[in-house]
């Protein structure tokens, strides 16, 4: 198989996966978020009470951009700003109800996907498929900078 062929049968395969997790990702349509936001909001939950600055820089996207986010979050209840403990000056962005409800669903699908290729590939399938998508997210990078 040519290089060109090979390439597009693994995007036809990434398309199967992609469309077997699009079913268990159908848990956070009931949230009614537009993608860029629920990438903020898992940010949040990654990041673990940043800062809008963390966050924006984080996600390569301006400040405004962040607060415009925050505020439709805060308002549908997603999320909660908090004084930082050690700077009074400084708000973090911590969990709401609704906040919390989502982290826990993204924890639910964090343990499928990790059990997916924990029961799937082997130690070296592992850790080859991770230098893989190492270099392919390097490269995502480098086109974004540029």
């Amino acid at each position: 198989m040519k290089t060109n062929e090979k390439a597009a049968y693994l995007q036809h395969l990434y398309e199967e996966l992609w469309m077997n997790l699009a079913e268990e990702e159908d848990r956070f349509k009931e949230y009614g978020l537009s993608s860029t936001v629920e990438v903020l909001l898992t940010t949040v939950i990654r990041m673990e009470k940043p800062t809008s600055s963390q966050l924006a820089k984080k996600l390569s996207i301006t400040k405004s951009a962040v607060s415009q986010m925050i505020s439709k979050l805060e308002e549908d209840g997603f999320i909660i700003k908090l004084a930082d403990p050690d700077d009074k000056r400084i708000q973090r962005i911590g969990l709401g109800h609704k906040g919390e409800a989502y982290a826990r669903d993204l924890e639910q699908y964090d343990s499928y996907v990790y059990n997916l290729f924990a029961n799937s590939l082997s130690d070296e399938e592992l850790t080859h498929t991770a230098q893989s998508f190492e270099k392919i997210l390097r490269n995502l990078h480098q086109k974004a900078d540029a």
